[in-house]
């Protein structure tokens, strides 16, 4: 009866310990491990960029999302951007890659400036024409493109205004250079809220359009907090003003990962998917793991008529992407 009882506590105590580590949401083995990912779908293929290296900018690729290839790049060292070919030499974070023609644009920030490079492959490598950041004349973090139906183009970034806000302005059709004549603030983080609460910040943005809105999705907190998350807002116009959604935030703690938070959508068939970075474990924040997620959007009903807006969550059913090596 002694052995008995020992063989059960045994096995109680495994469990709970697997279950803690489930809850702490702790990276796996041969996890892809990247913070502020970014996703592109490009002839049958999905790449994903974010940051990691200190050296530029790393990229792997996956049919199916879950599996990934190691390191692909076409620059130094197998990167998709690599510091010999830009301005700067160290922080390279937050890129994201964008097909234009037969062109592919990447933003990303390096030493706190928006900086900009082209390649012809999703792969790279991204070079500057001219090695400078985007906005010499200011620091920011976090860009993102999003071009209109009309073919408009719009940046929003994240400004050192009064802590982390975002800000928008308008692009050239090229993409390679902001009016900054038209720059806007959008939002700030606001007091006594989740945004607020480990520093003021609101960062990471970035737009998708349906219904004729426009739906702005950052980030609230700092990224070293277990409660970093994901909230939203929406516009009539891409320049705003925007809502803020009163149900935010959208991704918070999400499936038992601490720190759930900096994410990018990409569409994939009919609908969007999230991908998004994680603390490392309940215990450590690095190095950052990446998670995918479909997002759920649903439309919204009054009097019993779907209206225009729509209501967006994060789906349960997560991907856990791991690297082929």
């Amino acid at each position: 009866m002694k052995k008995l009882f020992c063989v059960i506590a045994l096995a109680v105590l495994a469990i709970s310990a697997s279950a803690q580590k489930i809850f702490m949401g702790e990276a796996k083995e041969n996890q892809l491990l990247l913070a502020d990912p970014f996703i592109l779908e490009d002839d049958g293929w999905y790449y994903i960029y974010g940051t990691h290296a200190a050296d530029g900018i790393v990229v792997y690729r996956s049919k199916d999302l879950k599996s990934w290839s190691d390191r692909c790049g076409n620059a130094k060292n197998k990167l998709a951007l690599h510091k010999d070919d830009v301005w700067g030499d160290r922080m390279y974070w937050a890129p994201e890659v964008y097909k234009v023609g037969k062109k592919f644009i990447m933003t990303y920030s390096c030493q706190e400036h928006i900086c900009y490079a082209e390649s012809d492959s999703p792969m790279g490598p991204f070079v500057q024409r001219e090695h400078k950041p985007y906005l010499p004349q200011e620091k920011g973090i976090d860009s993102s493109i999003f071009i209109d139906d009309d073919g408009k183009a719009y940046m929003f970034w994240v400004r050192f205004t009064n802590g982390n806000a975002i800000w928008v302005a308008e692009m050239t059709n090229d993409l390679r250079q902001v009016k900054l004549e038209t720059a806007r603030h959008l939002l700030d983080a606001k007091d006594g809220t989740w945004e607020h609460q480990m520093g003021r910040v609101v960062e990471g943005p970035m737009v998708i359009k349906m219904g004729g809105k426009y739906y702005l999705t950052y980030s609230g907190n700092d990224f070293r907090s277990q409660d970093y998350a994901v909230g939203y807002a929406v516009a009539e116009k891409p320049m705003g003003p925007y809502k803020r959604y009163e149900g935010n935030p959208i991704l918070h703690r999400h499936m038992g990962y601490y720190g759930t938070g900096h994410h990018a959508l990409f569409k994939k068939g009919k609908g969007y998917y999230m991908v998004y970075h994680a603390h490392n474990s309940g215990k450590q924040v690095q190095t950052r793991q990446t998670l995918i997620a479909p997002l759920v959007v649903k439309q919204d009903k009054t009097n019993g008529r779907f209206a225009e807006d729509y209501t967006l969550g994060v789906s349960h059913k997560i991907i856990i992407p791991t690297v082929e090596k």
